[in-house]
């Protein structure tokens, strides 16, 4: 199959921009659905058209790409391309940035501990005791992004038997060296 080579003077037209409002569309069919069934009592009638818009967001979403045409499709697909590896290249992250991440990364633990070992210290409403872990939850995920893209890769090396750590400060050893 020949690839299609978008230049940058090609100009996608009125099609492209139809055949995105059309997938835009098409994400909201099961909430319209929702929406449309609230306040229905007849089961029968609800399913139907809960059915009817269940099944047709992917029907959309296939006559969005239909009506964009290839070479609108491609011309969308390497632009969203090019956005996306310039906000995922992972980038240097400052000594501050890493300690900050690191802290966000090992504060989720505490709330574990104190539910484990001094429950008596977080509030006694269940629902509160919720809230905490959700917020605990978020900070260990955005830490995660705070830490920057190396930190991925240190973490998936825990997970990975054969990954060794590489310090640049330190020269390898002669046992180093000789194992491998």
């Amino acid at each position: 199959m020949k690839k299609t080579i978008i230049t940058d003077d090609y100009n996608p037209g009125f099609r492209l921009y139809l055949g995105s409002f059309i997938i835009f569309l098409s994400f909201f069919m099961v909430p319209t659905g929702l929406f449309i069934t609230h306040h229905m009592h007849h089961n029968a009638v609800k399913a139907l058209i809960l059915g009817f818009f269940w099944v047709n967001g992917p029907l959309w979403k296939i006559l969005g790409i239909a009506v964009m045409g290839k070479v609108s499709y491609y011309y969308l697909i390497e632009h969203l391309k090019i956005h996306y590896k310039r906000i995922i290249v992972p980038r240097p992250v400052g000594k501050t940035r890493y300690y900050i991440g690191l802290f966000m990364f090992t504060l989720p633990f505490v709330p574990s501990y104190v539910m484990a070992y001094a429950p008596h210290l977080l509030p006694e409403l269940a629902s509160w005791r919720v809230y905490v872990n959700i917020f605990f939850d978020l900070v260990f995920l955005t830490s995660l992004f705070v830490l920057g893209g190396d930190f991925w890769d240190k973490l998936r090396a825990l997970f990975n038997y054969r990954a060794r750590a590489n310090f640049p400060d330190e020269t390898p050893s002669e046992e180093d060296t000789t194992q491998s």
